[in-house]
């Protein structure tokens, strides 16, 4: 690990990892980001939490429905607020295609994880320009948005809720269980609310694909992958 990375504060509070607080999990911090495990008898799941890693990388392809979601005809939509940012990977994706992007996530664990990561990514050529167009901030999702003076500084607003068991088997993958062993969705029905009423041009929610809507109110628009969708609920009418 770099001196540099030593001395941060991320990499200090994660260093000094309380066990009495997380008894099941072990990290490890490396220069280029964050080694997690998880034991939990009969599993062990482990990953490496990092920006820079080749399999992200090539997660950054356009045409994605992510990006897809968070953009408009106009192609006017440029500052987004990822009310759950967990891992970050989506607000990364984000503002690899251009969106600047304030990412909110209320676990202190994860966004010391995240923060870390973010940092090291500031610093190599090919995640710096994405990596600078991401502000994170260590807050509760509701709190920030009732703070929220300017309705419409946010063109989209980003919904990411924890998606709920699946009745079958298939597991997740691992890095997706150690978030659901870390967090859990917290206001999430009044947040969307919320959104509604301070996103400048919409409000997209990332959902199972055949799970139900976040509300009873219809989606204007549907972005569709294999497994996940983005229902897209319109704020100014006037910009598809």
């Amino acid at each position: 690990m770099s001196e540099a990375a030593d001395l941060s504060k991320e990499a200090k509070f994660l260093g000094n990892l309380d066990q009495e607080i997380h008894p099941n999990l072990d990290i490890t911090v490396v220069e280029d980001g964050v080694i997690i495990d998880w034991f939990q008898s009969p599993d062990h799941l482990q990953f490496k939490h990092s920006y820079t890693e080749p399999r992200l990388i090539r997660r950054l392809q356009p045409r994605q429905a992510l990006v897809k979601a968070c953009n408009n005809k106009q192609h006017s939509i440029n500052r987004i607020l990822d009310l759950t940012g967990g891992w970050g990977i989506d607000s990364l994706i984000l503002a690899y295609h251009g969106r600047n992007v304030t990412m909110l996530e209320h676990n202190e664990l994860v966004y010391h994880v995240a923060s870390y990561s973010l940092n090291y990514a500031r610093s190599i050529q090919h995640t710096r320009a994405a990596a600078e167009c991401i502000e994170i901030i260590h807050i509760n999702s509701l709190d920030f948005l009732l703070a929220l003076k300017d309705s419409k500084i946010y063109d989209c607003i980003y919904l990411d809720p924890l998606f709920p068991d699946h009745k079958s088997s298939a597991k997740p993958a691992g890095e997706m269980q150690i978030l659901q062993h870390l967090t859990q969705n917290q206001d999430i029905d009044q947040c969307f609310e919320l959104a509604l009423e301070k996103a400048g041009k919409r409000v997209v929610v990332k959902r199972p694909a055949k799970s139900r809507p976040i509300s009873d109110l219809s989606a204007d628009l549907v972005y569709r992958e294999k497994t996940i969708r983005f229902d897209v609920y319109l704020t100014n009418r006037g910009n598809y």
